[in-house]
């Protein structure tokens, strides 16, 4: 999805060297999420023309926003969320293994944030340009449990929970390829609540692990739902088009990605999103429940898994839920989230996900046909690219929004803000990109109707693009929204949006 980079808190040459080559890696690592992705069974016939501009230009919108420093002392925020309990605090996920306290009332700018959780011990990588591991989600119970999304190490000897499903033979030899990492979902207990402290990893209980067989689609964010329920997104494992075989940017060839691709394999959790019941002990492995009205709870027709909540997704690396449906009357309800799915060579979309739903990767990259196999296998570049639909599929569900890549390269999903600092943006959807062009730093600042029913328009918030990268959003207990970005070769950043 996006570079890291290693902000320097202590001394030490080891220390410093490690900040020096994240640095440079920078640059190279954002380009990484946008040309990595799918595959699947064409949806075109291989003769079938691309489509060379398949959305138009997101035009400026009617509200402009600004942009308020609230501090430095990040390295690669990806997510700001609350706690029960702590007032007028919000939590950053930095990506290099932090879970950091930001007194939002702090004189601004505030010079140094408070750890509260320190994964990187846990953690694989970074280690290339084209990282997206590492500390990718945490949430919130509301008994004050954290549980966090990491990136760890393939370990052989014991078996992951999902495990990569066999690849059927193909016209590559695949016999000596591993899985790149382990995705792990933990349960952490705080060891004091006033300061909020976390102990040591050994102090965790894993719920559950998934192998993952590339660096890249990890997706990571999580959420409890309006339901009380824990929503964990999952890519569809990395590499390009999500078919096997093309050479990955490790040099091996792609692999675990079945037959047809993983957005459209509902035995696994790759290119889904998942929910699950923290509270229960009636999963497979004992560790965590499933909830009773999940779509394949009971039933798996096809060997759904029953944890499988939506499908159909490349890389859903941020998604949220509309403050307004966390209210009684929605007690217990399965939840609609907003998904931001990043896209493959073309477009970038919006889904309000619903139970049971299938979203199309790797058949559709928005709401168009998305052929994988439209040229040859061409190394570790993607061969796809989208044709306009001419009939419509049940099967399938639009994205609400959606823009290509003439104004973008991944998208960063936000919040619908509910806030009152920008009374303009109420009820709209604020959302991103990373960066305009894979080669600079330009992220931007995207808004939509927060209405579940689309299509609706995208605009711009910003009168030019940002002169940082967009790589995540945090929303704290107001419902005022955070831009989470980073300058190259600098550090990250905490930027509030306002009027």
């Amino acid at each position: 999805m996006r570079g890291l980079l290693m902000h320097d808190h202590s001394p030490g040459p080891r220390r410093s060297s490690r900040r020096r080559r994240l640095v440079r890696l920078t640059a190279v690592a954002t380009a990484w999420a946008a040309t990595s992705a799918l595959a699947l069974g064409s949806a075109s016939a291989s003769g079938d023309d691309g489509i060379g501009d398949p959305v138009p230009d997101v035009p400026q919108g009617p509200v402009q926003v600004g942009l308020a420093l609230v501090t430095t002392d990040v390295t690669a925020p990806l997510a700001g969320i609350t706690a029960p309990g702590q007032s007028r605090k919000l939590y950053i996920v930095d990506q290099v293994g932090q879970l950091k306290e930001l007194s939002i009332d702090a004189p601004r700018p505030v010079a140094q944030l408070t750890t509260v959780l320190d994964v990187s011990p846990l953690l694989v990588g970074p280690q290339d340009p084209k990282d997206e591991r590492g500390f990718l989600g945490a949430a919130f119970a509301a008994d004050g449990r954290l549980f966090t999304y990491t990136s760890e190490a393939f370990n052989p000897a014991v078996p992951a929970t999902f495990p990569l499903p066999p690849d059927p033979p193909g016209s590559c030899d695949l016999s000596s390829v591993v899985p790149d990492h382990r995705s792990v979902i933990r349960e952490w207990r705080p060891t004091s609540t006033a300061p909020l402290r976390f102990g040591a990893p050994s102090s965790s209980r894993i719920l559950f692990t998934v192998d993952q067989p590339q660096a890249n689609h990890n997706a990571g964010d999580l959420h409890f739902g309006p339901d009380g329920m824990l929503y964990i997104a999952f890519g569809d494992g990395g590499g390009s088009d999500d078919q096997n075989c093309q050479t990955n940017f490790d040099g091996n060839p792609m692999f675990g990605h079945g037959a047809n691709g993983n957005g459209q394999n509902p035995t696994n959790p790759l290119g889904d999103l998942l929910r699950i019941d923290v509270n229960g002990t009636n999963a497979l492995n004992g560790q965590y429940g499933i909830p009773a009205d999940n779509p394949f709870a009971t039933t798996r027709p096809a060997g759904q898994i029953p944890e499988l909540f939506a499908m159909g997704f490349r890389n859903p690396f941020r998604f949220s839920f509309d403050a307004r449906d966390f209210t009684s009357s929605n007690s217990g309800t399965p939840a609609q989230a907003w998904v931001a799915d990043v896209g493959q060579n073309d477009v970038e979309e919006v889904n309000v996900v619903s139970a049971g739903r299938n979203y199309g990767w790797r058949v559709r990259e928005g709401g168009f046909l998305f052929n994988p196999g439209g040229f040859q296998l061409n190394g570790s570049r993607s061969d796809g690219f989208v044709s306009a639909r001419t009939t419509s599929n049940a099967t399938f569900t639009d994205p609400v929004a959606q823009y290509d890549h003439d104004d973008g390269t991944a998208i960063i999903g936000g919040y619908v803000y509910r806030g009152t600092d920008v009374p303009a943006l109420q009820g709209q959807y604020v959302f991103g990109d990373t960066s305009r062009r894979l080669n600079n730093a330009h992220g931007r600042l995207f808004a939509t109707s927060g209405s579940k029913t689309g299509p609706h328009r995208v605009v711009e918030l910003r009168d030019e693009p940002l002169d940082v990268q967009l790589i995540g959003f945090g929303q704290d207990e107001d419902n005022e929204l955070y831009a989470l970005v980073f300058e190259p070769g600098v550090s990250g950043q905490i930027q509030q949006i306002t009027r």
